[in-house]
């Protein structure tokens, strides 16, 4: 077993995000606005990532972007074409910050964005007065989540920001700005905020700078979903009681966290324990199909576009060597195994 692999520790670390997580989006909840509360937590989880990955510099950068794409995503829900442009934003925002080294651990920035898009929490009546709350949502889960990280993370995940070529910054910015375009229309033809939201989230995770490392990332993501979902739907099926059902959840959840810090282990396996993990965990087991349905169509559907989008770069660009790591395995590896 490698030296710096610890469960116990891994364990206790798992714990302290559950509770990151929570404290923010309970506080928003309990304030009275419960349709926000979806939004709290992704926003929540950008907190976390941006403040572990870059501390304060990141987590200013990522709050400021999310909290003016979501208020923005309140006014445009309604308009598809309006929608898929303020993705498109999104994706450029998300790719040229990628020179400044601000890309890798602010991902969540476009997610929280799809989730208004496909389903705006209402707070107030007032369009203009419900974006800036939502705007002011985010910003507040955002900040708090990073504060509370700040107090058990000293150091960044990040120490130096990486640095890539201008092509393969372009290509990437292209990649993000095109799949996510899709993603907002997308989301706002289909108002429900799982599919568009686990739409955006796969793009994001599998679009990296380089096309090889891209293209890896959508095979073994679609293929542990694949197995994840039907060792899900087998949980349900089985009429385990709902307490030891909620339990199986939870070991998965265990089993995955574990095998992604574990250095050896690859990614497709993670991803074969983290999907049965979420979805037992997100209701009873007879909302389980629904939910199943919906991340495995969606998962699906972002790997077939990102295939098909990197495969026609990788012909058109094989000889610029895009397809080639330049020193970021560190930084790239650490960001997978945090996210999923």
């Amino acid at each position: 077993m490698p030296n710096n692999f610890r469960p116990t520790r891994i364990s206790l670390m798992l714990g302290l995000v559950i509770v990151i997580l929570v404290v923010p989006t309970a506080a928003i909840v309990l304030f009275g606005w419960k349709s926000a509360g979806m939004l709290a937590f992704v926003a929540a989880m950008g907190g976390l990532f941006a403040m572990i990955g870059d501390r304060w510099r990141g987590l200013l950068w990522a709050t400021l972007a999310t909290g003016l794409g979501t208020g923005a995503a309140v006014l445009v829900s309604g308009n598809h074409v309006a929608s898929a442009i303020l993705m498109l934003c999104v994706g450029v925002t998300l790719g040229l910050a990628n020179n400044w080294g601000l890309a890798l651990w602010n991902f969540m920035f476009p997610v929280a964005v799809a989730t208004v898009i496909s389903n705006v929490p209402k707070v107030v009546d007032s369009p203009i007065q419900n974006a800036l709350i939502n705007g002011a949502i985010t910003v507040f889960c955002m900040l708090v989540a990073g504060l509370l990280v700040s107090l058990v993370v000293k150091k960044p995940m990040q120490a130096s920001p990486p640095k890539y070529r201008p092509l393969v910054t372009a290509m990437y910015t292209v990649n993000l700005a095109i799949l996510f375009t899709a993603s907002g229309f997308v989301a706002s033809l289909w108002h429900d905020q799982l599919p568009g939201m686990w739409l955006t989230l796969t793009i994001v995770i599998i679009i990296r700078p380089h096309i090889g490392e891209s293209l890896m990332r959508a095979l073994q993501r679609g293929g542990g979903t694949v197995l994840g979902f039907l060792i899900a739907i087998g949980v349900a099926y089985s009429l385990t009681p709902t307490p030891i059902y909620f339990a199986i959840g939870l070991i998965f959840l265990e089993i995955a966290v574990l095998i992604r810090f574990h250095p050896d282990r690859p990614y497709w396996e993670y991803i074969m324990f983290l999907t049965p993990a979420v979805v037992l965990l997100a209701g009873s087991p007879s909302e389980v199909t629904d939910f199943a349905s919906y991340r495995l169509g969606a998962t699906i559907a972002a790997v077939v576009a990102c295939l098909l989008l990197l495969g026609i770069e990788r012909l058109v660009f094989w000889r610029g060597a895009l397809t080639k790591d330049s020193g970021l395995k560190t930084s790239a590896s650490t960001v997978g195994r945090l996210s999923s």
